[in-house]
């Protein structure tokens, strides 16, 4: 028995897993901000460039 892989399972495929990384970015950026909120500091310092420089800085 042979499946069919044509173009409209491909496209089901790939719209699920857009999805999914969808959330998983929203997740990414709504854990980032409770966890600076919950270090102490402004919570929307993480979406400011300077601190990714830091960031970046600091994995040099």
């Amino acid at each position: 028995m042979k499946r069919d892989f044509g173009k409209e399972y491909r496209h089901d495929i790939f719209r699920k897993i857009g999805w999914v990384l969808l959330l998983m970015l929203i997740f990414l950026v709504l854990g980032m901000l409770i966890g600076s909120t919950l270090g102490g500091s402004n919570p929307l310092a993480v979406l400011w460039p300077g601190t990714w420089m830091h960031m970046f800085d600091f994995l040099r």
